[in-house]
């Protein structure tokens, strides 16, 4: 921070969110008419998706995210309209798991007061002042995002990413190529660390695309390659930014960079083992320690792979995807557009909502994240996390903000199954929903498989007497005898559930009638499991092979892109041995799963098709 008496002081902020009042950030030593505040470090988005960044001040101010160049501010409020507080915003796409350079400028100029505020949207969260744990100090270089969309793997003859490329996906592959090539051009002097006038821009600038070809496929270029994907485009181009823009379009659409696992030699290298283990946990290239490693021929063995792997959990890019499968396992897009009639839950808005969805993901990162990291704390944990407005909604008063952690009686809540977040995904805007949480219980958590219903039947409130409660009106629905061949095991376990109504809140009258949520079902050995609530079925679930096997099947084939039958009919199997043996780690099953990917040469990035 520095005063046009020039005295200037560093310090370490957690927040922006400062109220100078008629002072200055040191009233002892800085002059409060006239002073300028500048913050410097990153930001990490946790999430892929949008966000809207605020800035709240009276006085002039900048903000850069993802490129500190002078010109080209997020946000340029560096002109004050003074003397009332204003909100200037500008929103940007980023990636999750990724730490973006975070630059913010704050100018008094004889104002009579001074503040500044620092605030977010994140994707599916409310505004807020962004949190400690999302700022760091590093400044990390600017990252180039791809906008392209890529269209859906086609799953439509049954195979888990489909048995051809279409032209959408070639298109889009070439779109992005050309997007990437063209942000090289326009920064080729700063990425290859030279000026236009210098002697030996030709020599930097090739060095760049040897650099960037070597990214790109993961490895060292052998002679040939030098030749084909940089000397004989240098040799032919009219210009050097000609040259590099070819480079990076030959290399963007090469075989070895789309397909990886495309290599001349059928027995992996140190290399190899380290382009699996960065798109298997990151969907990414090696960092540098991979590629140093792989460089000293220290990462062949499996120990020496594993200690990688190890390495590489915590980062935030692991975390990021992590998250991705969460929000896949719990199906939790249908959250996303969970509007509930306000008539019957007033008070159940977007804030309540986002709320909801930063308890839940705090309790997963919390259970995965600790020493234990056990998978049946998902299951079994018996407390929500809650804050203040939450826990008027639950019924449990909580002071402040912040979220804490508070117990339930054990019946009436069971880890993810009974977070209210979830729960009111699984429901409908004025009721509950038991074949559809019954539905997703069977398929996701104890881990059965269902057929596709012969007929589709549509749940219309109109056709049944007012009187019945909700498990009366889909038993009456789904009567039939070619229902039941599934709803045998559907309609108990969504009944469980009963006690819960269409925002998650504990219930014990449906209709004013007493709820009745006992059932039983049969697993695939024949056993028949009875049913009194939620926590049946997660006691179920927890020390069940079909349940590990569900959750591990679904975990390996987001962070694979694979089956784990296509690793061998005992994948599978041994996977969930030692899970089990493992007290069901959830951190050790990201690692056995990865080793399986690696040794195995079968992981895909996550823009292969």
């Amino acid at each position: 921070m520095t005063a046009p008496s020039n005295y200037k002081f560093e310090r370490v902020d957690p927040q922006v969110a400062f109220h100078f009042g008629a002072g200055s950030p040191d009233n002892a030593k800085m002059e409060a008419e006239q002073f300028q505040d500048t913050w410097e470090g990153s930001v990490v988005a946790e999430e892929t998706g949008v966000y809207e960044f605020i800035l709240k001040t009276e006085n002039g101010a900048r903000l850069w995210i993802n490129d500190t160049t002078e010109n080209d501010a997020l946000i340029d409020a560096w002109v004050s309209a003074g003397p009332t507080v204003r909100e200037e915003k500008k929103s940007i796409f980023l990636i999750g798991g990724r730490a973006y350079r975070l630059r913010l400028d704050h100018f008094k100029f004889k104002e009579q007061s001074a503040s500044i505020e620092l605030l977010w949207k994140p994707p599916h969260g409310v505004t807020e002042i962004i949190p400690q744990h999302a700022l760091r100090t590093d400044r990390p270089r600017e990252l180039m995002i791809v906008r392209t969309n890529f269209p859906a793997d086609d799953r439509s003859v049954g195979y888990e990413r489909g048995t051809s490329i279409s032209k959408g996906w070639d298109q889009s592959a070439t779109e992005a190529a050309i997007s990437t090539a063209e942000h090289v051009e326009e920064n080729l002097n700063e990425l290859a660390g030279t000026k236009a006038d210098a002697p030996d821009r030709l020599e930097k600038i090739k060095k760049f695309a040897f650099t960037f070809v070597e990214a790109a496929f993961c490895r060292p270029l052998t002679d040939e390659q030098k030749q084909l994907y940089v000397e004989k485009l240098f040799a032919s181009a009219k210009s050097p930014e000609q040259a590099v823009k070819r480079v990076v379009l030959f290399t963007l659409k090469s075989p070895q960079f789309l397909y990886p696992e495309l290599r001349e030699s059928e027995k992996p290298d140190d290399f190899a083992f380290a382009s699996r283990l960065a798109l298997t946990l990151w969907d990414s290239i090696p960092d540098r320690k991979l590629m140093q490693a792989a460089t000293s021929g220290k990462l062949h063995t499996p120990e020496q792979i594993r200690a990688e792997a190890q390495r590489m959990l915590p980062d935030p890019r692991t975390k990021a995807k992590l998250h991705g499968f969460f929000h896949h396992w719990l199906e939790l897009e249908r959250a996303e557009g969970n509007a509930k009639d306000l008539k019957i839950f007033p008070g159940f808005d977007d804030s309540v909502l986002a709320d909801l969805r930063e308890s839940l993901f705090e309790f997963l990162d919390q259970v995965v994240w600790s020493p234990q990291s056990d998978y049946r704390q998902l299951l079994q944990a018996d407390y929500l996390l809650l804050n203040d407005r939450l826990g008027k909604f639950y019924g449990t008063p909580v002071k402040g903000s912040d979220f804490q952690q508070l117990a339930f009686d054990p019946k009436q809540r069971a880890g993810v199954v009974t977070h209210p977040y979830l729960l009111s995904s699984l429901a409908s805007s004025r009721a509950t929903s038991p074949i559809h949480r019954g539905v997703f219980l069977t398929r996701n958590i104890v881990g059965l498989s269902l057929r596709p219903p012969p007929m589709a039947v549509t749940f219309d409130e109109s056709h049944f007497n007012p009187k019945l409660t909700m498990r009366e009106k889909i038993t009456e629905l789904t009567r039939n005898k070619t229902c039941m061949s599934c709803h045998s095991t559907i309609n108990p376990l969504g009944f469980s559930l009963e006690n819960f109504d269409a925002i998650g809140r504990w219930r014990t009258q449906d209709n004013n009638k007493p709820v009745n949520a006992a059932g039983e079902f049969a697993d695939d050995e024949g056993k028949v499991v009875h049913l009194s609530g939620p926590r049946d079925i997660v006691n179920y679930v927890a020390s069940s092979p079909y349940g590990h096997r569900a959750f591990i099947r679904q975990l390996f084939n987001h962070f694979v892109k694979q089956q784990p039958l296509a690793y061998g009919p005992q994948t599978l199997e041994d996977l969930q041995k030692s899970f089990a043996a493992s007290s069901c780690n959830v951190q050790k099953l990201l690692v056995d799963l990865t080793m399986v990917a690696v040794l195995n040469g079968k992981a895909m990035g996550a823009a292969t098709p």
